[in-house]
């Protein structure tokens, strides 16, 4: 009896991005594949590899070299990028408009009543699609929105000198507070440093938001930074089963699939309450500064000032949501944070995080996340 012949894949990434190359090998690990990964490094596809398909991430009309091969390979091609539409091939990307929506949603829940999203190139699909997400829920919400956009500037010899300058001219105009976002955390760290430069202050004055989680600038920059996290390993790992399902002579897909962000990883970038209502502030200020303590409900309305049910109604009519589900919102945040960046054990977790033990911790992400803290571990 012949053995099956396994499928040959070819990873030709425009760049390297760690958490799809995780995510495709995951599958092609399940699938048996034979995975090879050097047109990342060449920025061609080898003329002497013969293979069953490709996934790649064409995202610059200057990728020639990788563009004309990949071409000319004649095989199945799933693309993750979302430049150059115009290249015949299904997509998976992130799903962007939910990313906006989601650094907007943290922005509302604490309170912020301006919003702004720093745009470095406006004909970009990522930045019009997180900015029209971030936009629309603000909006949707009443708040004032501001478009920071450098895009005519790029045409000066001197442009990327006098971004950081520019930008705190642009950020001191503006009203405080103020929340913004960027599409990805290095832009974010642009707004961070403008803000240090010019002489305001991070978070109090302009609270910021990044996307991807990226380490080197949420966790090393100037200010630890906010991010939402994107879900770049999933974004490979769904790439990978849709070029499967073409290799077995399945139809491409009409429309790109998109992958769903995964929550965000809260740092001090963001990590104040802009509420104008003292008794709502002193409530949410404790929530925040006791996170790692056992309290209850009737302490957070003790220290408030206000009756219980006057300060239900303060925390559904300003966060949307009750008292506890902000407890809850806060606690699994920190988790998530320990869980992503740390070895800690779950129940040592648990217990930082002022859970009373790991199954506590378990059946909370469970109740309001529909995940386990294991799973979100796996996504580091």
């Amino acid at each position: 009896m012949r053995k099956k012949k396994r499928k040959s894949v070819l990873l030709a990434l425009g760049w390297y991005v760690h958490e799809i190359n995780v995510g495709v090998a995951r599958y092609a690990r399940e699938a048996g594949w034979i995975l090879e990964d050097m047109a990342s490094h060449s920025g061609n596809v080898p003329p002497s590899w013969k293979g069953d398909g490709i996934i790649t991430l064409i995202s610059d009309r200057n990728q020639v070299g990788l563009i004309d091969s990949v071409a000319k390979a004649g095989l199945p091609v799933v693309n993750l990028s979302d430049q150059l539409p115009e290249l015949p091939y299904p997509r998976v990307l992130p799903d962007n408009d939910a990313i906006g929506r989601v650094a907007a949603q943290e922005f509302l829940s604490r309170g912020f009543g301006h919003f702004a999203f720093l745009v470095l190139g406006s004909d970009a699909p990522v930045v019009q699609e997180r900015m029209g997400g971030f936009r629309s829920l603000a909006e949707q919400e009443g708040k004032r929105f501001f478009e920071i956009d450098f895009t005519p500037h790029w045409q000066d010899p001197q442009a990327y000198n006098n971004l950081l300058p520019w930008l705190g001219r642009q950020l001191k105009k503006l009203p405080k507070p103020l929340a913004v976002m960027a599409q990805y955390d290095a832009e974010a760290n642009y707004v961070v440093r403008a803000c240090l430069d010019a002489g305001i202050e991070v978070p109090d004055q302009v609270a910021v938001i990044g996307v991807d989680n990226d380490l080197i600038y949420s966790e090393l920059g100037p200010v630890p930074l906010t991010s939402v996290i994107s879900n770049r390993e999933a974004l490979g790992y769904e790439g990978a089963v849709l070029l499967d399902h073409l290799m077995h002579g399945g139809r491409a897909p009409e429309q790109p699939k998109r992958i769903a962000p995964d929550g965000l990883v809260l740092r001090r970038s963001s990590d104040v309450f802009m509420v104008d209502d003292a008794q709502l502030r002193r409530a949410l200020n404790f929530i925040a500064r006791h996170l790692t303590e056992p309290f209850t409900v009737e302490d957070v309305v003790g220290v408030s000032g206000a009756s219980r049910r006057c300060l239900y109604n303060k925390f559904n009519g300003y966060l949307g949501h009750p008292i506890q589900r902000e407890i809850m919102r806060q606690r699994l945040n920190m988790a998530r944070q320990m869980l992503l960046s740390t070895q800690v054990k779950i129940q040592s977790v648990a217990e930082a995080c002022g859970f009373e033990d790991g199954m506590s911790l378990t059946k909370a992400f469970r109740t309001y996340e529909g995940t386990t803290p294991s799973q979100v571990r796996l996504k580091r």
